[in-house]
Formats: structure tokens, sequence, C-alpha cells
């Protein structure tokens, strides 16, 4: 068995059919041979029941006539009810087994068999006034067992060519439905050899093999998508890194140089300082997004979960909002539904999506404590950020909107992208994260199968929609806060 399945698949399914069309065909060898030999039987008894006939209707219906002479080709013996042979045709092998003979079962063929041949003894019974006589007939089986031999060697041959015919018309058929396979493996060497950006061939059939080349250049893109993404990812990170890493080591040599000036050594400390938290803020957010796009099994939150991390994470935007001392407070507010009827999970744990909504309130209420380039009088106002959260029977819907300066609409396509940050107002919504926090914002929602949009309100102010996917999966219905 482990050598056949070291054999390609075009022998194995060469050798399996060969091997079905044997059975097959031996087994209808068989059953033609069977047929044929209980038809011969059948005709044979027939010709002896034939070859009685007459002279069980002589002793029926005339008894006192005298015994007609059996024909030429006609092996016949009478026996009359006392014993003696009235009539004997016989071939001379089975005269002395005429009295054995005549005692066989009635209507019923026997099979007899002597030196030289194989006979086929047929016996009738006739009750007559003077006792009861028998009519023995036989008939020589030797012609038909060499009919029925020259047929089965015929037989054998015939099914012998049809499954060597049957086997090449498999392999032939075997190659023909492979080719396609040998095509798409011949072209994934030539892929894996270099940097091509073809994709498997497909053919014109839309068959297994068609949806495999399919499956197939779907990986083989997201395959590529992904390698793309990695070298894109290292390369935007040299690029961001170098710069505060420059800054970092003009900002030290500063301090060495500013040694004996205490001012100045604590202002280039505190720069230094600064530098380094953005360092370990875009380490973060790398490694945060190295986490996302490698995870394979997805959270799971229900309702409660989402509606308690809501809360949460407006208590944190609060705690991080700056204190406008006497002026109007900055108005962070939060809606949900307290009690939503049926069950279902979205695929993010609570952990995660309260990273996308302290990513989301972060960014408003920076741009709306005057980071976003707005002027004091106008960041003192009186803005607001309302986050909500709503549930539909198939999806759960966040929306965080704010009545801040708003986002340029050229931006906003490319929002989402790393290490991405708009020339003007809202520069600050990508933080101290060097552009990476709608970036992991849009992994989340994307590793959750959900979806984003990010637009600018008409009154004024960017307005965020995430709608997440529900699943049914082992939750039931939630009770609300």
């Amino acid at each position: 068995m482990n050598a056949f399945r070291r054999l390609s698949i075009t022998a194995r399914i060469t050798i399996g059919s060969a091997v079905v069309a044997l059975i097959f065909g031996i087994v209808a060898v068989i059953g033609v041979r069977m047929g044929v030999s209980v038809v011969q039987h059948n005709a044979t008894v027939t010709l002896l029941q034939h070859d009685t006939a007459p002279f069980t209707e002589t002793l029926e219906n005339h008894p006192e006539q005298a015994l007609g002479v059996p024909g030429e080709s006609q092996s016949i013996a009478i026996v009359d009810p006392n014993g003696h042979i009235k009539v004997d045709t016989m071939p001379r092998s089975l005269r002395p087994r005429i009295d054995e003979l005549a005692t066989g079962d009635t209507h019923e063929a026997h099979e007899a068999s002597t030196a030289n041949a194989t006979y086929l003894t047929y016996v009738a019974k006739v009750g007559t006034p003077q006792g009861t006589w028998r009519v023995v007939a036989a008939r020589n089986q030797d012609s038909n067992m060499l009919v029925l031999d020259r047929l089965s060697v015929a037989l054998f041959i015939g099914a012998g060519i049809l499954v060597a015919g049957f086997a090449f018309a498999s392999y032939i058929l075997a190659r023909a439905a492979l080719r396609p396979v040998n095509s798409m493996r011949r072209q994934a060497d030539r892929l894996s050899g270099g940097h091509s950006d073809e994709l498997l061939p497909l053919g014109p059939a839309r068959d297994e093999l068609s949806a495999l080349a399919t499956t197939l250049n779907n990986l083989i893109g997201q395959l590529r998508a992904s390698a793309d993404r990695e070298r894109q990812m290292v390369s935007d990170a040299s690029h961001e890194l170098r710069t505060p890493l420059a800054v970092l080591q003009g900002e030290l040599e500063l301090a060495e140089l500013d040694a004996g000036d205490a001012d100045a050594l604590l202002h280039d400390i505190r720069s230094s300082h600064s530098t380094v938290l953005r360092l370990s803020q875009l380490a973060r957010n790398l490694l945060e997004l190295s986490r996302i796009e490698a995870a394979t099994s997805p959270g799971r939150a229900d309702w409660r979960e989402l509606t308690d991390e809501l809360a949460d994470a407006i208590d944190r935007a609060r705690s991080l909002a700056p204190d406008r001392g006497e002026n109007e407070p900055l108005s962070i507010d939060f809606d949900y539904t307290p009690r939503e009827p049926g069950g279902g999970t979205v695929a993010l744990s609570a952990r995660e999506f309260g990273r996308i909504l302290d990513n989301l309130l972060g960014n408003a209420v920076d741009a709306l404590s005057g980071a976003g380039g707005l002027s004091d009088a106008e960041a003192l106002s009186g803005g607001g950020v309302t986050a909500v959260l709503t549930r539909a029977p198939a999806f759960v819907r966040v929306t965080v909107a704010d009545s801040g300066p708003g986002m340029p609409e050229e931006f906003i396509p490319v929002a989402l992208d790393r290490f991405t940050r708009p020339d003007a107002s809202r520069g600050a919504r990508t933080g101290s994260g060097g552009g990476l926090g709608l970036a992991i914002v849009a992994a989340l929602v994307s590793s959750a199968h959900g979806s984003i949009a990010l637009s600018n309100a008409s009154e004024g102010g960017l307005r965020v929609v995430i709608e997440l996917p529900l699943t049914e999966q082992d939750t039931d219905a939630p009770d609300g806060v």
C-alpha cells in the first residue's frame, strides 16, 4: 500500500481503473459462462424430453402396440415392468448402467460420466395395466462443454483487451484532466523563483481545478499583499524612526555641551524625554499592528461587554481631556440602548474594542483641545464629543462624532493608511504614535470583518462610523447594564 501511495496520481488512477475493470470483466465472463451453461442445460433437457415423448405417448395411449424404433441420433433405453430392456440404443459405455439410470428421479435430468464422455440422462416413467415402464434418454455433453470452454476463452481474451483499452483510456483521461495541475505547478515553480506579478493559469472550464486555481490565486494575492505590507511597514518604520532618533541624538549632544548650564541641561533632558516617549509610543503601535495582523483566533465580546467597555473608554477620555479651568468644560458623552434583545458576539475582545474607542476618542479630544490647529478661543468655545453604540439584527454600529474642525477632504481616502498625517488642521489626530492610531483602528475592524467610514459632518466636525457583524456563537441574550 505504501508503494502504491508513492506512485503518481496518473499511475494510481490508471492502476485503480484497470483493477476495477478487471474485476468487472471477470464477473462478466463468469456470469456469461454460467448463463450459457444454463441455456445449454435447458436446451438439452428439452431435447431429452422430446426424445422420450413418442415412446411415453405410445405406452400411455396404446400399450398393446409395438414400440417404435428410436432415431439415428437418439440414445434411448426402454425397460418394461419386469426389468427387461425392450429397446436399447444407448452408447456402449452406458449400457451396463441402464438399470441404475432407470431408477433415477422421474422427469429429472442427471449427469452420468464414463471414461470417455459425459452424458445428461432423463427418465420418464409411464404407468400401464401391466405395470410401470421406464423410458431413459441420454445426450452427449462433450460438444456443449467444448463450446462453453471455447466461449470462455474468447470472453477472457475479449475482457483482457477491454481491460487494457480501459486502462489506456484512463491513463489518457487522467493525463488530460491533470494537465492544468501540471501547468499550475510549472507556473508556481516560476513564481517561486522570481518576483513576478503573474498568477496561476485558469482553464476555460469552471470545474474543481479552476476553483482550486482561483483559491490558490487568492492565497497568492494575500501573501503578496502581506509581504508588501511588511516591506512597506519596514520602510515606513525606518523613515519614521530615523527623524526622532536623529533628534534624540542631537538633543543628547546638546545636553553634553550644556553640561555646565543647569537650566539648558534640564531643557535638553526634557526634550530628550519627550522624544523617547514618542519613540516608545511608535514602537508600541508597531507591535500592536503586528499582533493584530498575526492573530489567527479573534476574540469575542457580547453586547454587555461592549457597553461596559464604552463606559470605561468614556471615563478614560474624560480623564485625559485638558483642564479648561473656569471655562465651559469639554463635553464627552455616550449613548446606547441598555437592553437589547437577541444574542450574538462580535469578533473582537473587549480590550480590542476599547482600543478602538480610545484611539477615536483620543483623536477627537486632541482636535477639540487646540492641538489640531484651533485657536484658544475656538478650543474653549465649548466643543463636544459623542460616542453612540447601537445594535441592528446583524451588526453593531459605533459612531464617534465631534464638533471639531473636521478633516481635509483629500486626506479622508488615505486617513486609515499607516504613517499618514494631514497637512493642516487635524494633524493631532495621529497623536504621538507616528500616524498609526487610525491604522490600528482599521486593522482591528478588518480583523472582525467589519467596515469603517470617515466623513465630515455638514455642521462641522468629523464623524466615524464602524459596523461590526454579529455572529451567533455560544452566547445568550444579555440583560444589558
